[in-house]
């Protein structure tokens, strides 16, 4: 097994293709074949999400602007990002990785890495083996990829981006460096448009160009970046593979000082859950379809009630669910001792990579601010005057309580 915390002798990089336009495909059949690109409409401020091999072939490609777009494939389908679905199938192929391999790396919602170190005993050999793979995700989810098999991740990532027009490539451990050298250097990972056009500039426009100069001229242009850029253009990379880790369920509860009876502080008390359950959701990435809402009376009696909604990490989604299912379990006229929310079914959040309609996007702006807020001043500095007034009263109690 390898050490997880160790960087791989042999790794794994795959990368699903064209992956919103495949899964856009699942859902409707009638789009193979035809240029779709995803993102929104063509007149709809925003950037191109994803396109399949058909646009392209028209220049177009991702984070273009979607008017640009239109103007080199007026004739494409243009579609809405469908978050959720694309969620999904990322948490299925993930599964399957990890029933394949030791430790599964999650880059990305359509990248992978696999640490297949030490494993020739088990998985075979690594060519027959990686092709295995791909057709057990492809004849399962009906999804293509592409994979590369190297010593390290950044040799691996650059074998699966060549791989993508000549197919999976495998590179033989001592032949990093040469199979780099003749690649241009944009297809370095961490290489942006900036560093490219000052290594442009310096007459180095192949990675063996890096390689062939020495380390301080690098050093001195780039500081601690241009070390790195010196190694990963000799095909060192040390980075380990980082296990990943599904969260199931997230949430929050809220124990009385003494048993309630008043609806109005438990409605408050169901605000402010809902907010920290927001707040934790958003600052860990996920997404949430499942609200699962608990109530224990003061003689011990605990009840539970669920109720799902599209995937969302907004508090008043969450409170709006909550309140419901309060009204719902909430039967006897018998003080309560606790309230909790919790979530399941939890994806990670892209949203970041689409454009909502306006009505998200102002909630997305409103809860960044707010989250901002908290994060600079404490999770307590603001909040529904409800939850201040519910606060004030406790805090009085105790006061009372310490008095006695």
């Amino acid at each position: 097994m390898p050490d997880a915390g160790a960087p791989p002798t042999r790794c794994m990089h795959l990368d699903m293709d064209t992956f919103f336009v495949s899964v856009e495909r699942l859902m409707d059949p009638s789009l193979n074949g035809r240029p779709v690109i995803v993102g929104g409409t063509p007149y709809q401020r925003g950037v191109v999400a994803g396109c399949s091999r058909e646009a392209r072939q028209y220049g177009v490609h991702s984070a273009m602007p979607l008017r640009l777009a239109y103007e080199r494939c007026p004739q494409a389908v243009f579609l809405h990002p469908n978050f959720a679905h694309y969620a999904e199938y990322s948490e299925r192929v993930a599964e399957l990785l990890e029933d394949s391999a030791p430790v599964l790396e999650k880059a990305s919602i359509d990248e992978f890495y696999l640490d297949i170190s030490g494993c020739g005993r088990i998985l075979g050999e690594e060519g027959a083996w990686g092709s295995k793979l791909k057709r057990g995700i492809m004849g399962e989810l009906q999804l293509p990829l592409t994979y590369g098999i190297a010593r390290n991740k950044l040799v691996a990532k650059v074998a699966t981006t060549v791989g993508k027009k000549h197919g999976d490539l495998r590179v033989p451990g001592g032949e990093e460096a040469p199979f780099l050298a003749p690649h241009p250097v944009r297809i370095m990972p961490g290489v942006g448009e900036v560093m490219e056009r000052d290594l442009l500039a310096m007459g180095m426009p192949r990675i063996g160009s890096i390689a062939a100069l020495p380390l301080q001229l690098f050093s001195n242009m780039f500081g601690k970046h241009g070390r790195t850029l010196h190694e990963h253009a000799h095909g060192i990379d040390n980075t380990p593979v980082l296990p990943y880790r599904r969260q199931k369920s997230l949430g929050a509860e809220h124990t009385y000082l003494e048993d309630v009876l008043d609806p109005r502080t438990m409605i408050a008390t169901l605000k402010q859950l809902a907010q920290r359950v927001g707040h934790d959701l958003r600052e860990r990435g996920f997404l949430t379809r499942t609200v699962t809402l608990k109530l224990r009376y003061a003689d011990f009696v605990t009840a539970t009630k669920t109720l799902h909604c599209d995937y969302t990490s907004a508090d008043h989604v969450l409170y709006r669910l909550a309140e419901r299912l309060f009204r719902a379990l909430y039967t006897r006229r018998v003080r309560i001792r606790l309230l909790g929310i919790s979530t399941s079914d939890l994806i990670e959040d892209y949203g970041q990579l689409f454009l909502f309609d306006e009505e998200e996007e102002k909630f997305d702006g409103l809860y960044a601010g707010l989250d901002d807020i908290r994060r600079r001043f404490g999770k307590g500095a603001i909040t529904y005057g409800s939850v201040l007034e519910q606060r004030q009263e406790e805090w009085k109690k105790r006061r009372s309580s310490a008095a006695a």
